[in-house]
């Protein structure tokens, strides 16, 4: 049986101040509202709750037991709103975020050092977790919030597109000169076929970018030379630094080392290259308020940090190094 809360307040409203019209005053409602509502409350309780008179309205035996019980419900009530209320204005618990490590890279610092200056009651757990495992660790509650290159089909899971990042060809002016591409300076980009007979360091396939890599060899019916698989970001680029083969990688993955001169970055086209970025979390588990307060800061800071450009998503012109020529 559903009770309406109105309901309930107006019938204390009139126990405790034995008159209905003082009730409705007290309630700010017309008194005939009031008195419908009373009404009503009796009706689905199957018995009278005031005994009425000229002078007002007391409790009948049922009416005062219905009091003691009302009493508690709303007090009760009472203190969980209150807390809810606490708790979006001072949030507390445990939040675990897992993240790849390319995200983390852009992301941690902000993030954590936001949420300890706004919320010093939230535990904040930065976990660094390949794409892949994150959305079973969702599942089974064992993190909060992820941060995935793709989305599943799985109506247990809420997917949020954040981004979208450019991949590009990692390599060096040496590995270029086995394409034997036509001469043309300063280089920016070469087509996906073009790349065939590079020596190349890739993940392996359980890793989501050699996946997102795979999708584009199959729309283009193209295939590279991959002599190595190696599936630690940092790896990949000395490798490439030391010479031994090139790779694919994001833009904001080795933007700084091509910046410092040590690797060569070119454009992937026909076609351009992208993986999307997502937030996910259970569509099943209920969300903690801090956990969704963070959840919110963590769109906010990819957000800012695409906008003020600290995190290069997209090549807008030549990414290398100025001066460089190439062939």
């Amino acid at each position: 049986m559903a009770f309406d809360l109105r309901s309930l307040r107006s019938f204390v409203a009139v126990a405790s101040t034995g008159s209905i019209s003082g009730a409705a005053q007290l309630q700010h409602v017309a008194q005939p509202a009031l008195s419908v509502q009373i009404k009503q409350l009796e009706e689905q309780l199957g018995t009278a709750l005031f005994e009425r008179h000229a002078r007002g309205v007391t409790l009948t035996s049922a009416g005062d037991r219905l009091l003691v019980h009302t009493i508690e419900v709303l007090r009760r009530l009472d203190v969980a709103f209150d807390d809810v209320r606490g708790a979006v204005d001072d949030p507390s618990g445990r939040v675990s975020i897992a993240l790849p490590q390319s995200v983390a890279k852009f992301v941690t610092v902000p993030l954590v050092r936001e949420v300890v200056l706004r919320w010093p009651k939230i535990q904040l757990q930065m976990v660094e977790m390949s794409t892949g495992y994150i959305p079973d660790q969702l599942m089974r509650g064992y993190i909060d919030i992820g941060v995935t290159f793709g989305v599943e089909e799985d109506v247990r899971m809420n997917f949020k597109h954040l981004m979208d990042e450019e991949l590009v060809l990692v390599t060096s002016q040496r590995e270029l000169l086995r394409l034997r591409l036509p001469p043309q300076r300063n280089r920016t980009d070469v087509a996906l076929r073009s790349i065939g007979s590079l020596p190349m360091i890739l993940p392996t396939v359980a890793h989501s970018l050699r996946r997102r890599i795979q999708t584009y060899l199959l729309e283009e019916n193209a295939t590279l030379n991959v002599i190595a698989e190696v599936n630690a970001i940092p790896e990949l680029i000395e490798l490439v630094a030391a010479g031994v083969g090139s790779t694919i990688l994001s833009y904001a993955a080795v933007n700084d080392h091509v910046v410092a001169g040590r690797l060569l970055m070119l454009r992937i086209n026909n076609p351009q290259m992208i993986r999307s970025i997502y937030s996910c979390r259970s569509a099943t588990l209920p969300m903690s308020i801090a956990a969704t307060k963070v959840q919110e800061l963590l769109h906010e800071t990819i957000g800012h940090a695409v906008a003020c450009g600290a995190w290069p998503h997209l090549l807008d012109g030549l990414g290398n190094s100025a001066g460089e020529e190439q062939v």
